[in-house]
Parts: C-alpha cells; sequence; structure tokens
C-alpha cells in the first residue's frame, strides 16, 4: 500500500506557497526566479544596446554625410576661387565696362577661353551690366531683361553683399539638367559691373560622390537629385514617392531647419539622419533600419547570454543541493506517515486517518452535490480462524485482506482503511449505490476465493446535504454490516 504512504506524504509536504510540496515549490520558485531575471535583463539589455546602436548609427550616418558634405565644398570652393580670380582680373573688368569695344571684347573672350579648362565641366559663363547679355563659353545666348523669372538671379546678384551666390538651377539653354551654380560678380569703383558664373553638373558630381544606399541628395522641392541609383535622380522620384508618408514628415523637417545644420530622429523604427546645406538650397538625408539581429551580432551579446547560462547552471546546481537537503527530511516524513497515520500490520490508513479523511469527503460531496458511498467490512469468524491457526497466520490474513482492497478499490479518490481488529471501511467519492455495490461484491467474491475467509460488508449511499448528519450515516453502514452478519455472513447488505 505504499501509494496511500505517497499521496500522504505529498498532502502532508503541501506548503501555503503554490499549495505545492515544498520541493517541487522551491524547483518552480527557482524557475520563476530565472524566467523573471532573464526576462527583466534581456529587456532591459536590448533597450540598451538598441540606444547604444542607435548613436552609433546616427554617428555613421553623420561622418558620412559630413564626407560628402566635405567633398561638396571642397568642388564649391574650387570653383569659387576660380571666379574670384578671374573677376578681378583687369582684362575681365575693362571686357565688362567696354563690350562693345571689340579690343577689349576679344582680350575678354581669350581670357575666359584660358580660364575655362581649369573648371570641374569646362563651362564657364558671364554677362556684363554695360549689355545685359548671356555668354556661356563665349557663345552669346540671351539679353537679359527684369521682367524675365529667369533672369532673376543676375539681378539678385546686383545686390549681393555677401559673395558668392550658390543655387541650384535648371539649365533651360543648353543641357536641360540640373546644375549647381557659383555665381560670383566682378566690381569697379565698388559697383558690380558684371557676373561671372560657374557651374557643376549635379548628376556627375553625385556619380563621383559615390553615395552609399541610404544616402540622399533633395531639393527644397522634396525631389531627389541625388542617389547611388542615378534612375531615381532621372527620373526626379519625390522623398513621398520613396519614403510615403515618412517622406512628408522629412520633407517638412528639412524645410525648418536654419543654416547648416544636422539633426538625427527615429521614425516608425527607422533612424534617420537630416542635415542641410542653407547656402546650396540642397539637404542630404540618410536612413537605416534598425534590426533585432544587430544586438545578436555584438561581442556583449555572446557575453550577456553566457551570463544567463552561468545563472541557470547555479540555480540547477541549487536545486540539487536543495533537493539533496530535503530527502532526509522526506525520509522521517514518510517514518512519521507510517508511525502515526497507517496501521502497522497491513500499511492500510489506520482510524485516525480515516476519521480525517470521511469528513473532508462528507464536506466535499455536499459542496459538489454527488453521491458518497461508504461500506463497513468486517472478516467473518476470524477470532476461530486466529485462535486455530495461530496469531501469525491471522495477521497474514488482515494483511490479504490490504491486497484485495489495493485490487478492487483502486481509484484515486477512493479510501479504504484499517478500522479496528478484523474491521475495515471504505469510502468511495461520487460513486452511487449501483457502482459501490459492484466494488463491494468484487471485494467479497476476491476475499472468498482465498480460500482462508470470507467477509460481510454493509453499504450506505447518500448525497449529503448540510442539514444531513454524518454520524447517522457512518452507523447506518454500521448496521447494514450487521444484518449481514446476522444474516449469514460473507453477503452485502445495502
Amino acid at each position: 500500500m505504499s501509494d496511500y504512504v505517497d499521496n500522504v506524504a505529498a498532502s502532508l509536504d503541501r506548503q501555503i506557497l503554490f499549495n505545492m510540496p515544498l520541493r517541487k515549490a522551491v524547483a518552480l520558485f527557482s524557475i520563476l526566479l530565472f524566467v523573471i531575471i532573464a526576462l527583466s535583463s534581456s529587456v532591459a539589455y536590448y533597450f540598451a544596446m538598441q540606444k547604444i546602436l542607435n548613436e552609433n548609427l546616427a554617428q555613421e550616418l553623420k561622418q558620412t554625410l559630413n564626407s560628402k558634405q566635405l567633398l561638396l565644398r571642397a568642388e564649391l570652393e574650387k570653383e569659387t576661387l576660380l571666379l574670384k580670380v578671374i573677376s578681378e582680373r583687369p582684362i575681365i573688368r575693362d571686357y565688362f565696362l567696354e563690350s562693345e569695344n571689340e579690343v577689349a571684347k576679344a582680350n575678354g573672350l581669350a581670357e575666359f577661353e584660358l580660364h575655362r579648362g581649369y573648371f570641374q565641366n569646362k563651362m564657364i559663363s558671364w554677362i556684363s551690366t554695360h549689355d545685359s547679355v548671356y555668354y556661356v563659353n563665349g557663345q552669346a545666348k540671351e539679353k537679359y531683361v527684369v521682367s524675365n523669372q529667369e533672369h532673376a538671379w543676375f539681378f539678385e546678384n546686383l545686390t549681393n553683399k555677401n559673395p558668392p551666390l550658390i543655387k541650384v538651377a535648371y539649365d533651360y539653354l543648353n543641357r536641360q539638367i540640373y546644375d549647381l551654380y557659383v555665381d560670383y560678380p566682378a566690381y569697379s569703383e565698388g559697383k558690380v559691373i558684371g557676373v561671372v558664373a560657374g557651374r557643376i553638373s549635379l548628376f556627375e558630381f553625385i556619380s563621383r560622390l559615390d553615395l552609399p544606399d541610404n544616402v540622399l541628395i533633395f531639393g527644397k522641392n522634396g525631389v531627389i537629385i541625388g542617389a547611388s541609383n542615378a534612375e531615381i535622380a532621372k527620373k526626379e522620384k519625390t522623398l513621398q514617392e520613396l519614403f510615403d508618408v515618412k517622406g512628408e514628415y522629412v520633407h517638412k523637417k528639412a524645410i525648418d531647419m536654419v543654416g547648416n545644420s544636422v539633426e538625427t530622429f527615429r521614425l516608425d523604427g527607422s533612424q534617420f539622419v537630416l542635415a542641410s546645406e542653407d547656402n546650396l538650397g540642397l539637404f542630404l538625408v540618410a536612413k537605416d533600419q534598425f534590426e533585432a539581429k544587430k544586438i545578436l551580432e555584438e561581442t556583449a551579446s555572446i557575453i550577456f547570454f553566457a551570463l544567463l547560462l552561468l545563472l541557470l547552471v547555479v540555480i540547477i546546481i541549487f536545486n540539487k543541493f536543495i533537493s539533496k537537503i530535503l530527502r532526509p527530511m522526506n525520509k522521517n516524513m514518510t517514518s512519521y506517515i507510517e508511525s502515526s497515520l497507517l496501521d502497522e500490520l497491513t500499511k492500510l490508513p489506520n482510524k485516525r486517518f480515516y476519521n480525517m479523511r470521511i469528513e473532508d469527503e462528507w464536506n466535499r460531496a455536499i459542496r459538489g452535490k454527488y453521491p458518497l458511498s461508504f461500506m463497513m467490512l468486517d472478516l467473518d469468524k476470524f477470532k476461530i480462524y486466529n485462535d486455530t491457526h495461530g496469531h501469525l497466520e491471522g495477521d497474514q490474513l488482515l494483511r490479504e485482506v490490504a491486497r484485495v482492497f489495493s485490487y478492487c478499490v483502486n481509484r484515486n479518490s477512493d479510501f479504504a482503511a484499517r478500522f479496528g481488529g478484523e474491521e475495515f471501511c471504505v469510502i468511495l467519492p461520487n460513486t452511487s449505490i449501483e457502482g459501490a455495490r459492484k466494488i463491494a461484491e468484487n471485494i467479497r467474491i476476491s476475499m472468498e476465493r482465498t480460500g482462508k475467509a470470507t467477509i460481510s460488508i454493509g453499504l450506505a449511499c447518500k448525497t449529503p446535504s448540510l442539514e444531513d448528519n454524518m454520524q447517522d450515516f457512518i452507523n447506518f453502514a454500521d448496521q447494514k454490516l450487521y444484518e449481514a452478519k446476522n444474516t449469514g455472513r460473507n453477503k452485502v447488505c445495502l
């Protein structure tokens, strides 16, 4: 009947925490502690690494933009210096003042041609206030008038006090593409007498910038004019077309930027770095997507997971240690159960244990509103058997009863106990009278087949309520037992 010992041990070993055996409670607590530590530290580590990687990413994007801006500025400074030198040449000044003088004109055209080869795209243009004729590489293109919006840049230069004037404009006369123009005025006696202009082809220059895939150059209208994919610029894609709603946000943020500045921001999981070239009217934007796998690729992540694994190993060792400590306690508890709650001879629960169990099952039946069956059993003519065969054989017969119970009373909820002497009892929760009668007959027949003795059984079944008395229920089964004994023995009465 070791199952009874195990069940009782588990019952007495239950703790307030989680209402489970102490060993299991310690193990579960350790697991929960590890899970809490692992999850909380993982979340904290994830967000900390995300912040660090985002900052590193932003720094990398800034460095990328800075390097591209430096290349752009270097090119502009070269063009600006050339234009400044040309505008200050006396020959050019004489030409602008006397553009109808053939000698001055020829000398001026020769001077422009001489310097044209130093410009990045071998193009130079100019216009004087004397005749207002616009020249490109020595060829007259058109006469400038104030009323023409396309000519506004020239008249703007006449009042510009901080040369050069740099802007992006569409070349509608020659190449039908966007160029970056650098305009430098020529002075005589403090007055502007003409403007010399160099230009940089944005498409050609940007292709030499070797832009990364995630960096774009766009103008104030939000149109992309530079990208690693040349088709994007050629098709004049907009930020909105590339980034959807995020593109509108980036464009608005760019327009609101003041001077040459850099801003970093996150938008829908993407990291953006935005840089403005205020004097050019251009903006550079870099975008990168933060991915969790980048965290896993970090060396710090390997160390972090190694520490979690070490913690798990420590918890496992701790649980083994606790289990080893609790093992003697469990043995002592089992010994206590066997000595105080189990019958020493049959190893069945004793009357003390029965008294605890019957009350519990009675109350459960009341709450659950299900039938409770109860048997009182008594070996027939046991005293005669004991006197005839001796006490040792009598003890063996009592053990035989316990063996029969192990076969016939085998549900986890069923309970068989030695009531005293040759009397036994069986509690059958949630069992109808028909079911209880079958179990009782199995016990009776099994005892009869031993050939050693027979058994009489009194059976009671009831679905108890709060108004019912448990002792009356037990007494009824006891009365039925006496009825079985008085009407021929070896029978079940109910």
